[in-house]
């Protein structure tokens, strides 16, 4: 008897279980789809070689599990509260808690069995979107990639997993919960809010303090890249900021705006205006604080997802600048390295066909004189040394990169390996060298990578006699493809040394960096980071416009005695529908409008440290990211806000006479 009451309740209320239905069904698929990614075979096999890999992959397991558990949980537990009137009825015509219980859980078992099929369906094609992402950002070749049964299994046993623990939170709340609470719940009456001028003055308070944290988070970072006098604490301090503006701003928002609203007499007077206002007045300060977290977990969400495509994309544009070269040797003038460079030389050749060898040397001299213009001077600094590279050197790299070469005057100039080099004035700078005195001539970019601040770079005659700190050569290859992995494990070697403090230290040490090797390091790591931040974020949105969701239609019962008055005073059904809109758009807007505004300032710092590091070319590529997320995200609000004014609409707009 319970089985066919049970599908006979679920489809009387199909379209109240849509909500739960879209929010089961569209989880399911996310969740199945990075399960897939993980099992993958095609990454595993690289994730044995790369340990981000595989640490990233088993952090986003993590996070897939708790959240996927929160957002499931909260979906089953408001559906048993939306049915509370209809379960107070049955147990005054004598049925049982557990039969009640018994009904619901039979009732969400069959549309969770259902969202669970449709979801794997859709997990199905997501898993090989996700697939072309993965392998577009690792820039791999792509191939139709095969399920995994493990991340099927692990799927199910999740679902199953929220299921039993959402089984468990119905049985607390219907053992606990009285009859009348469960037939008169929703007509509790709603507290008024007080002193809306003064919520109102918080609201602008917060809003300014947003704004605050935004244009400190901008000066902090430029002042960690240029200056380096930031010590982290103002960048959180900024962020914490942000967090609690978002929150306040929200709370203050829904606790002013309408009874501010409602002293405009004139915007009352209008249509149905009273009534949409008198109608959002309770459910806006009751719901207050959650609009303030909701609004701070999708804010963050957008800030992620934008963080994540920066990250990559700053890893792909490093790459070519760090090297420009195919292989980079940098060995110590020591010469510790047990590995001679022919013998390096001929082990690149078992690997692939060099083209072309460009050597250079890199000098030192017995003061940081060139420093002293710099941060990076004084104590802590007492050993820091000026390095220097010669005219000839540096332009046989740039030429070989296909730039022009440079002409020193009969002066010198500064290479920049960091960007906040470019802002120190060394004008008054001169170096003296062989008895010669060279003047500053300008600064210029380091066509390598160095663990040098910066170099000097200096005519020919003036490097002799000074020590040769390192021996280097750029290689380009013939092949572009080849075993990377396998060519730096045959270049590496074990350096030992003898530290003050821990005695005897033996490490792994490669002389040579190889831009194939990096790029495979970076782009797998930075490919995971992607994958987990916009996984995050989607479904925080979700989260938030599900909850959105649910507690608009938690209320269906008073809000349909309501609209059953307004229909008896002469509204008809278009202006009821209206109103409904206004309604529901006004409360599923406050919490995602702000967050939505917030990716501009978002795309706008991001866009600061595009050219902080040197890539103001690609400053385009960064807003049109910025912007696709926006769209993602305005995709997913216009999919829950239309199914909630629907089924909401479907429920409580009259059309027919009322006896």
């Amino acid at each position: 008897m319970f089985a066919k009451l049970a599908v006979r309740n679920v489809r009387r209320q199909l379209g109240n279980y849509l909500i739960y239905f879209i929010t089961v069904a569209f989880t399911v698929a996310l969740m199945f789809a990075v399960n897939n990614v993980i099992f993958s075979q095609q990454l595993l096999e690289r994730a044995e070689a790369i340990q981000e890999l595989s640490a990233g992959l088993t952090a986003l397991t993590v996070f897939v599990s708790l959240i996927m558990a929160f957002v499931l949980g909260y979906a089953t537990s408001f559906m048993l509260k939306l049915r509370k009137r209809e379960f107070g009825t049955y147990l005054t015509l004598g049925m049982t808690r557990g039969n009640i219980l018994a009904i619901f859980v039979l009732e969400t078992l069959l549309l969770g069995i259902v969202a669970l099929g449709v979801g794997i369906l859709l997990g199905l094609f997501l898993y090989q979107g996700l697939m072309g992402i993965m392998t577009s950002l690792m820039e791999i070749p792509f191939e139709f990639a095969a399920y995994s049964l493990r991340g099927l299994i692990l799927t199910v046993a999740l679902v199953l997993g929220v299921f039993a623990l959402s089984c468990v939170t119905s049985a607390v709340y219907l053992k606990k919960v009285s009859i009348h609470q469960l037939l008169h719940g929703d007509k509790v009456v709603e507290k008024s809010v007080r002193h809306p001028v003064s919520w109102g003055i918080l609201t602008v308070f917060s809003l300014i303090l947003i704004i605050v944290s935004c244009v400190a988070f901008s000066k902090e970072l430029h002042a960690s890249v240029f200056s380096g006098n930031s010590s982290g604490m103002g960048l959180f301090w900024s962020i914490f900021l942000l967090a609690v503006g978002i929150v306040l701003f929200h709370i203050g928002l829904a606790r002013s705006a309408v009874g501010l609203l409602m002293k405009n007499k004139r915007l009352c007077c209008r249509g149905t205006n009273t009534f949409t206002l008198r109608q959002l007045s309770g459910k806006l300060a009751s719901n207050s604080v959650m609009a303030g977290i909701l609004a701070f977990l999708i804010s963050f969400a957008v800030i992620g997802a934008n963080v994540s495509f920066l990250q990559r994309f700053s890893e792909q544009v490093s790459l070519e600048k760090q090297y420009p070269f195919d292989i980079m040797l940098s060995r110590d003038s020591e010469g510790k390295s047990p590995i001679s460079e022919q013998q390096g030389e001929e082990l690149i050749s078992q690997y692939a066909q060099i083209k072309e060898k460009l050597p250079y040397t890199i000098y030192e001299s017995n003061n940081g004189y060139l420093h002293s213009f710099t941060r990076w001077t004084g104590n802590g600094y007492e050993d820091v040394r000026d390095c220097l590279i010669s005219q000839s050197d540096l332009n046989r790299l740039y030429t070989a990169m296909g730039r022009q070469p440079i002409d020193l005057q009969g002066g010198f100039r500064i290479l920049a390996g960091q960007p906040q080099v470019q802002a120190y004035d060394f004008s008054a700078a001169q170096l003296t060298l062989g008895g010669k005195t060279y003047s500053y001539r300008g600064t210029c970019e380091m066509p390598f990578f160095s663990s040098a601040y910066f170099m000097a770079v200096v005519p020919d005659e003036a490097v002799q006699g000074l020590t040769v700190r390192q021996q280097c050569a750029a290689y380009q290859l013939q092949d572009q493809k080849f075993d990377a992995q396998g060519l730096r494990q045959a270049l590496t070697y074990t350096y030992e040394y003898n530290s003050a403090s821990y005695g005897p230290i033996s490490t792994e040490r490669c002389d040579y960096g190889i831009k194939e090797y990096s790029r495979i390091i970076r782009y797998s790591s930075s490919a995971v980071f992607v994958l987990g931040a916009l996984y995050l974020a989607v479904v925080f949105v979700f989260m938030a416009m599900a909850i959105l969701a649910l507690k608009t239609l938690s209320g269906l019962s008073e809000d349909k005695e309501r609209y059953r008055v307004l229909f008896r005073l002469g509204a008809s059904r278009r202006q009821q529908s209206q109103t409904l809109f206004r309604q529901t758009f006004s409360f599923f807007f406050l919490p995602f409008a702000l967050p939505i505004l917030l990716s501009i300032p978002t795309a706008l710092i991001c866009g600061q440290l595009t050219v902080l590091a040197g890539f103001e070319e690609h400053l385009s590529r960064v807003f049109a990211n910025s912007g696709m997320i926006a769209l993602v995200m305005a995709a997913i609000y216009g999919l829950y806000f239309t199914a909630t004014y629907l089924t909401a609409k479907r429920n409580v707009v009259n059309s027919r006479p009322i006896d």
